[in-house]
């Protein structure tokens, strides 16, 4: 379902777009109260969507996280098992968020997954938001043993170990 961003009411907040949510279109970053991220401009700047960009970075409002509000996101992350599956900018993206009261606007279920934990809001742009936040533990796929981060192989048979859901909590 996609979302006509234009109609919703986020009143002064200023709203926080990843990558992929600006280059869909359908974020306005210069007409909406948007502030985005230096890393997500990074992004852009080096892809394809460059050459769009490059002659709007005067009056694009920016901003990089403090170092207190990553050490935030770094452990909300590690707490819902979903610190392997962000990259610095998604992490950067959730600390601005937190810093200065925003809404995210993100299809990154990772992403969103911290940000219920951290209670902050936030809207996917091309598919719907997830209901519910998950707290994600590590399984051997071949003798079960069960671990608290993300690892290679277990260290009892060598079998590959992926992520499940331990529990779901309403989002805040």
């Amino acid at each position: 379902m996609v979302k006509k961003y234009e109609k919703i009411n986020f009143g002064n907040k200023f709203i926080i777009p990843d990558t992929s949510a600006i280059l869909t279109g359908r974020i306005e970053i210069l007409s909406m109260n948007c502030l985005v991220p230096e890393s997500v401009i990074r992004e852009i700047r080096h892809g394809k969507m460059g050459r769009v960009i490059t002659h709007d970075l005067n009056v694009i409002k920016t901003a990089a996280p403090k170092d207190e509000y990553m050490e935030e996101v770094r452990e909300a992350a590690m707490e819902t098992g979903d610190f392997p599956y962000l990259s610095q900018t998604d992490m950067e993206i959730v600390a601005i968020a937190k810093e200065h009261g925003g809404v995210i606007i993100s299809d990154d279920y990772s992403l969103q997954n911290v940000s219920s934990r951290m209670g902050i809001e936030f809207h996917g742009c091309g598919i719907d938001a997830i209901k519910e936040s998950i707290k994600w533990g590590y399984l051997c796929r071949g003798c079960g043993t069960k671990y608290d981060q993300k690892l290679e192989s277990c260290r009892i048979c060598g079998h590959r170990i992926t992520r499940y859901a331990i529990k779901n909590v309403k989002r805040h």
